[in-house]
């Protein structure tokens, strides 16, 4: 990998983190009828202890509470619809035999998944070594910042 990919990785980075707090499942914690009739009987009485506490935003993400550009967040997730065309998912890509389809699978993975889980996928779907699977993420990740950036070059012209 030169510099010009590592620099192209480098700075897709922060967008993937923003994408992915933009169009993650939103987890947010149930509260018993129970609880909710306490709590208010509670709030009559100014009585606080309970039995069952629910705690706010500290069950949440390390991330909670960071703004999120939208914006480019629907950009990111619009390229990567597109990523693959039926007319271009079986082209290769890179130089270490990945195909379009399967990069656009690794973004997925890498941005929504655990480490974990690309790694599983690797072993299980793919049937490779994770140095191998190492190339195919660095491959796949600029492959999806390139097509960014055209993409955005291209919005650009229609403007």
């Amino acid at each position: 990998m030169d510099d010009k990919e590592k620099q192209l990785i480098a700075d897709l980075r922060p967008r993937l983190d923003n994408w992915r707090r933009a169009y993650r499942d939103r987890v947010i914690k149930n509260i018993s009828i129970t609880y909710a009739v306490q709590k208010a009987l509670a709030l009559t009485r100014d009585k606080t202890d309970f039995s069952e506490d629910y705690t706010g935003p500290e069950d949440r993400s390390d991330d909670y509470g960071i703004e999120v550009d939208q914006k480019d967040a629907d950009l990111l997730n619009t390229v990567w619809q597109y990523m693959s065309t039926p007319d271009t998912e079986m082209l290769s890509i890179g130089t270490h035999g990945l195909n379009v389809r399967t990069a656009k699978l690794i973004v997925l993975l890498y941005v929504f998944g655990s480490e974990n889980s690309l790694n599983r996928a690797g072993r299980k779907i793919w049937r490779i070594r994770p140095k191998k699977l190492d190339a195919w993420t660095t491959d796949a990740l600029t492959f999806f910042a390139m097509r960014i950036r055209v993409y955005t070059i291209y919005c650009k012209q229609e403007k």
